[in-house]
């Protein structure tokens, strides 16, 4: 079997990403949505229920007792912390253990380069982007490096030959990891959010978030490709790839995005993951 049918191959057998995320998702973009409903459906999945309650418990609340039920941690938490909290958790269990060590990333750093990702995509989508869903951001920040998940082994077997010609041709780490595996990790990725059927506009910013041409694409590719290269200008899961991503400021100018908003995003997201690091121990 060849390296790209293996590659193919194991895509057919990932993990299903559960349904019931996507049910209260859906539910949660609908205004009239009850706790009620909403814990009707959360309580058959019981990593989401241990999860919510954990983090409700978390020091960052702040509250003077301890919250026992599904019920009331809904009320407190809300709508938008109640959607970052369902996908946060049902994501991080696929990028448990050295997931990115093919990439020379150390353990935990592909999560907290995707976690960082889908914040500060979140807070450009709130500030500075029209007609992109700020929840929408989040996830496909979170999820954008999936493929880097499942084809770790395969860049860690020819690493060697990867960084050679990054060196030789002058040209991107996913270009070269693309012409020897056959996939890049972004087209790896995209599969992967259409056999977990979330919506194309989605699965298109994931597979498309390196192309070079992605700043000019659809809103949410473009925003997705901008936190992506941002963060990694942060050093945050920059990795052997992250020293040749190519980072463009176009995004910027198309967007109206002032150097000062940058400077803002910055420290707003250095914030943020310093409350995600309790909330979601990172």
């Amino acid at each position: 079997m060849s390296c790209i049918d293996e590659i193919l191959n194991l895509v057919k057998h990932v993990q299903p990403f559960p349904k019931v995320v996507q049910r209260v998702m859906g539910m949660l973009d609908d205004p009239e949505t009850d706790v009620k409903a909403l814990a009707e459906i959360i309580q058959y999945d019981q990593v989401i229920t241990a999860n919510v309650l954990k983090i409700c418990n978390a020091s960052y609340f702040g509250l003077p007792r301890k919250v026992s039920s599904l019920n009331e941690a809904l009320v407190i938490v809300g709508h938008d912390t109640l959607k970052d909290i369902i996908v946060t958790s049902s994501s991080a269990r696929f990028y448990k253990g050295a997931v990115g060590d093919g990439y020379r990333l150390e353990q935990g750093e592909l999560w907290r380069h995707s976690v960082a990702t889908g914040i500060l995509a979140k807070h450009m989508a709130k500030k500075h982007i029209q007609g992109v869903d700020s929840g929408v951001a989040y996830t496909v920040g979170l999820l954008h490096d999936i493929g880097k998940r499942f084809l770790n082994t395969f860049v860690a077997d020819d690493f060697k030959r990867i960084m050679i010609k990054v060196v030789r041709d002058q040209c991107s780490f996913v270009e070269a990891e693309k012409e020897l595996l056959g996939i890049s990790h972004a087209e790896l990725g995209g599969m992967i959010l259409k056999k977990w059927e979330f919506p194309e506009e989605m699965q298109l910013a994931v597979l498309q978030h390196h192309d070079p041409d992605a700043l000019k694409k659809e809103p949410l590719t473009a925003l997705t490709s901008l936190s992506n290269a941002l963060v990694v200008t942060m050093g945050i899961g920059v990795g052997a790839d992250g020293l040749a991503t190519r980072v463009q400021g176009e995004g910027l100018k198309r967007f109206g995005i002032t150097p000062l908003d940058l400077d803002l995003c910055m420290a707003n997201l250095l914030d943020d993951m310093e409350q995600a690091q309790e909330l979601f121990h990172i």
